[in-house]
């Protein structure tokens, strides 16, 4: 049978208590990753009674039987922890780059971006091994900032695991500040300054100068501080203001107070560690200022404040920093009653909305049936578009969507499980629900407006594919083979160009149509024509070297050069890049082959415009 969604609308009138019925209160289990456990190799392995473990050889091998390359051959560059079986660019990556470029675009790559896909796509191209470019000059290493920014990032298990591939049992003194900052990063101190310890370069910059008195404060000896601001200022080295001051009242036996009424940047990375390290109280508000690559650290540190970690967690989540299985993780762990949950999702304004969002993660949870796990879904995915925190509850419960049938039973859940799957990168499952939606169109309006709404970005996933299967017969549709699960369809673009002029304010729908276009659609001018010439996007755009770098870098096919322009021009966008950013990053990275990226990137670009006219 097919069930409308009136059938919803009666399910959200039930009191909401009713909501808890069958909560589990068996803690799930986080799923394991499947990840290699140790850096990647680049040469074929020798037979077992060739191979040597000295470094001087060719190779080294590490616990669990990971192989990885030695010095003596291609150098310690060429390490990786993610090879061509595991979701590396490929050991050519680097074919035609020069080194000078590649140092250049590592050293100063952004540490943060305003799309999830980017942070996915900075973590594989700094992961790989590859062959490097060939070096001319001193000074070109490769390894060192690809460990720092893994651990700006929030990858600091990867970060770790290249500097410890070099030599196993002492981190080498070139690569110990990325390593300093992976373990800082997680709030692990203990070892992080284990590391200050033990480096043997002599502290001249600021950043060790820093680390000493971040590690002096941890270790309970803050007295130490103000003698180490005395050799900052000594060796004319600056620092933060906010770092100073933060460090002075610990040296004075104070409470650091935090005051973040005058704060409009992101807050200095050291002055948060020296916060971290010193145990203060945070107002919940340092949330949204830290730094990204620090959230993990906040989510730590900040044990004693269920609500601080949960606002941590969800920012992170919202960058990519981190998977809806580590917040949900983090939901199991509260210590919170079947009660108390009952009662906050009666009475929502009686706690935090964080909370609420972990709550209705954990009431769907604890529903096995499919029937009562789609209700509960549908109460999750409805109450959290209510507060702002639908993408926050998509990320989280999408993976409990995989335990409802996608049957026509449940078509009056396909829409919103389309954009749910679609805003968590689950492209099979969303292609899935899509065609639900496709099937029970004709007779249900309601569906009818989520397949229009939801036709551009299914799009984008849905392009041409080997054993592929069609969703609609539709119109004008392209000729070539092999057809995509959503083949190009004018008359379908031409419906979602009505609804977006149609909404309750008027949406620019060129950014889609670009996307489109970067894509490959043949977007024609009487849909161009549907589009405003002045948007009034605010405009925060990057330099012309990095735009004119992408486009250079494309054209010669130069694979990880045009990967890592594009995070430097996505990173340098500010919140929300402009939509020609967008089109030159997807255009770019289709280009040198990489379109499973540039789909989803569109995908994910495309989804505020959907959120905006399909709620569920």
């Amino acid at each position: 049978m097919i069930v409308s969604r009136a059938n919803a609308a009666m399910l959200r009138a039930r009191p909401l208590v009713l909501l808890m019925a069958g909560v589990a209160a068996v803690a799930m289990s986080q799923p394991a990753l499947a990840q290699q456990s140790g850096p990647i190799r680049l040469t074929p392995l020798a037979p077992a009674s060739e191979r040597t473990t000295d470094r001087a050889g060719t190779s080294q091998t590490q616990p669990g039987g990971i192989v990885v390359e030695g010095l003596g051959n291609l150098g310690e560059d060429a390490l990786g922890v993610l090879g061509d079986e595991s979701g590396g660019l490929g050991n050519d990556m680097w074919e035609g780059s020069r080194r000078v470029d590649a140092v250049r675009l590592l050293q100063e790559l952004p540490e943060s971006y305003p799309l999830r896909e980017a942070y996915v796509l900075a973590r594989r191209v700094l992961s790989t091994a590859a062959r490097p470019p060939r070096t001319t000059a001193d000074g070109q290493e490769m390894l060192a900032p690809r460990i720092e920014k893994l651990a700006a990032i929030g990858a600091p298990a990867s970060a770790l695991r290249l500097a410890n591939a070099v030599n196993a049992n002492q981190v080498p003194d070139h690569l110990a500040a990325g390593a300093v900052r992976a373990h800082f990063s997680t709030g692990d101190f203990v070892n992080g300054c284990a590391q200050v310890r033990d480096y043997k370069g002599g502290y001249a910059t600021a950043f060790w100068q820093q680390a000493l008195i971040v590690c002096q404060v941890a270790d309970g000896d803050p007295g130490q501080a103000a003698l180490g601001l005395d050799l900052l200022r000594e060796q004319g080295l600056a620092v933060d203001p906010a770092f100073a001051d933060a460090a002075l009242q610990v040296a004075g036996s104070e409470t650091i107070k935090v005051d973040l009424s005058d704060v409009t940047a992101p807050v200095d990375v050291m002055t948060s560690l020296l916060w971290l390290a010193a145990n203060t109280q945070l107002p919940e508000g340092v949330a949204d200022i830290i730094a990204p690559g620090l959230l993990p650290a906040l989510v730590t540190a900040a044990a004693g404040d269920p609500d601080l970690r949960l606002a941590a967690a969800h920012r992170a989540l919202r960058l990519g920093v981190l998977s809806g299985a580590d917040v949900t993780a983090l939901y199991r762990d509260l210590q919170v009653s079947e009660a108390e949950m009952a009662a906050a999702l009666t009475a929502p304004d009686t706690v935090s909305e964080n909370r609420l969002l972990a709550y209705l993660y954990l009431a769907a949870a604890g529903r096995d049936a499919p029937v009562s796990r789609s209700e509960a879904l549908w109460e999750a995915w409805t109450r959290g578009a209510e507060i702002g925190g639908f993408d926050i509850v998509a990320l989280t419960t999408a993976d409990l969507l995989r335990d409802v049938p996608v049957t026509p039973d449940f078509g009056w859940l396909s829409g919103v499980a389309t954009q749910t799957t679609l805003l968590a990168g689950q492209n099979q499952q969303a292609l899935e629900w899509y065609q639900q939606v496709s099937r029970q169109a004709p007779i249900v309006p309601e569906l009818s407006r989520s397949e229009a709404a939801l036709w551009p970005p299914m799009r984008a996933i849905g392009r041409a594919q080997s054993a592929g299967f069609s969703l609609t017969a539709g119109q004008n549709t392209e000729s070539a083979a092999p057809r995509g699960p959503v083949p190009w369809n004018a008359a379908r673009l031409d419906r979602w160009i009505d609804l977006a002029n149609a909404g309750p304010t008027a949406m620019d729908a060129g950014s889609v149509l670009g996307i489109l276009t970067a894509l490959g659609d043949s977007v024609d001018d009487a849909q161009w024509r549907e589009v405003p010439l002045q948007s009034g996007q605010t405009v925060r755009m990057p330099d012309m070297a990095v735009l004119d770098g992408l486009a250079r870098a494309a054209e010669n096919g130069r694979k990880a050069e045009t990967v890592l322009y594009a995070l430097h021009a996505l990173g340098r966008s500010g919140d929300a890049p402009h939509d020609s950013v967008v089109v030159a990053a997807i255009r770019a990275l289709n280009k040198v082959g990489m379109a499973d990226v540039a789909q989803a990137i569109a995908r994910e670009a495309m989804m505020g415009d959907v959120v905006a006219l399909e709620q569920p």
